[in-house]
């Protein structure tokens, strides 16, 4: 993937195509933190009852990332035009080039970890400062007993703390 990029000609376009996918990835994976966090169903007020408080970003990437993942990758065309609408240039943004788009955020998706996304340069200041929103990929809200079903391969780290937790 990254040396597919190197040879990109407008290597600034696909570095904030990137960026925006990193920080979607990321707000998803906080979004789903707070609808999965007990506390919350529950109306405890204190932080210390809230899972969302206890675990940090990296930790939550992890949970939520094949989830995020698999939903971001059914909804590439609704991102693709919000990214659009957020940074537009006319004279980039064909068909060829959004197909282009499309094919470097399902490789970047495909090949993407938790660390990866954790640890990426490609959210840069600039591109945050345009991102004061993004879209919603319109996830059915899931307990922690219910992602770890569904995803029980890429969990079971967040199993074993569930078990040991009780």
């Amino acid at each position: 993937l990254l040396l597919l990029l190197c040879c990109c000609s407008n290597m600034s376009c696909h570095d904030d195509w990137l960026g925006y996918l990193v920080s979607v990835f990321v707000n998803e994976s906080l979004t789903h933190s707070q609808e999965c966090c007990p506390g919350c169903h529950d109306g405890k007020n204190s932080p210390l009852l809230h899972a969302h408080h206890q675990s940090g970003l990296l930790e939550k990437l992890t949970m939520f990332h094949s989830l995020v993942k698999d939903n971001m990758l059914k909804n590439m065309k609704s991102l693709l035009e919000d990214y659009i609408s957020r940074f537009p240039n006319a004279n980039q943004y064909d068909d060829v080039d959004q197909k282009t788009l499309k094919s470097y955020g399902r490789d970047f998706l495909n090949q993407s970890s938790p660390r990866f996304i954790y640890y990426s340069h490609y959210l840069t200041p600039a591109v945050d400062a345009l991102l004061d929103s993004t879209p919603p990929t319109h996830i059915k809200p899931l307990t922690l007993n219910e992602l770890l079903k569904k995803y029980p391969k890429s969990n079971n780290q967040q199993k074993k703390k569930l078990k040991s937790n009780k």
